[in-house]
């Protein structure tokens, strides 16, 4: 076993940032519900409860089954988490009730390590990870096959590479203040939030840590979030089996949940066409 690579200058840059050379839609506004023009009112009257939800193996399959149903012959499978990450959106989407037209944005965090060039170590101690963004409006992402879904998803991760990476990191250091480069970040957290964030520990072995008094009986966060968020990981079982441990809007927790398990037990229907 290696040691943790502690040395952070590999993520420091010398030179004067440079202009942004993508669109870096993950650091752009959030959109807000159609018709609104602020989210100011609809933050105090946001309530956020969580659940957590559990994907048995078989549902986990049948859900990559679903999303890989139709993609051309020889192209790479959707991944679990790409599979799982477009039914939360689709999910998500249809709990809140919105037009068709309402356009919503997941935001979450590719591993960098693999990215760069050269690349980190594997042991690179840290979080090395970069924000990117999948963006879509709420008729397709509910009416579209969830290969169409998954598909948005892979392609903000495919963006990200080591010229993208360090285009992000131009643009947060060209803020003149830390609190401006911590707004890029911020997500919305009015009522009837249309955008979601996303948070894989799948790849964590999480429940292999032992620091002297045995391996961990449950692992999960540690606080709760104020803002629509899902975080996925292993269950302890070790039988191939996911929890979701979703933050989502307390008005809309339980359509949440009815379409999340629902939709899987009716995989294999028809889909309905979705226009702007």
């Amino acid at each position: 076993m290696k040691c943790p690579f502690l040395d952070r200058t590999l993520l420091k840059f010398s030179h004067t940032p440079l202009a942004p050379r993508f669109e870096h839609k993950e650091l752009k506004p959030l959109p807000l519900i159609l018709g609104s023009s602020d989210d100011c009112s609809a933050k105090k009257s946001k309530k956020v409860t969580t659940a957590l939800f559990r994907l048995t193996s078989e549902q986990v399959e049948k859900l990559k089954k679903e999303a890989n149903g139709d993609i051309p012959e020889g192209s790479r499978p959707y991944s679990r988490f790409e599979a799982i990450g477009a039914h939360i959106w689709r999910c998500a989407s249809k709990a809140g009730a919105f037009d068709q037209n309402q356009p919503s944005v997941i935001r979450f965090n590719a591993e960098n390590r693999g990215r760069m060039v050269p690349p980190l170590p594997r042991n690179y101690f840290g979080n090395a990870l970069t924000q990117t963004a999948a963006t879509g409006y709420v008729g397709e992402i509910t009416s579209k096959p969830l290969s169409h879904v998954a598909q948005k998803i892979r392609e903000a991760v495919e963006v990200v590479n080591d010229e993208y990476i360090r285009s992000q990191i131009d643009v947060i250091r060209c803020q003149k203040h830390l609190d401006d480069a911590t707004a890029l970040f911020s997500p919305f957290s009015g009522n009837q939030n249309p955008n979601l964030l996303f948070t894989s520990w799948m790849s964590m072995p999480m429940y292999e840590a032992d620091f002297g008094k045995g391996k961990p009986v449950y692992f999960g966060l540690a606080y709760v979030s104020s803002h629509d968020r899902a975080y996925i990981f292993l269950s302890p079982d070790g039988d191939g089996s996911v929890i979701v441990s979703m933050f989502f809007q307390m008005s809309n927790m339980q359509l949440f949940k009815e379409f999340f398990y629902a939709d899987i037990s009716t995989f294999g229907g028809t889909t309905l066409p979705f226009r702007l």
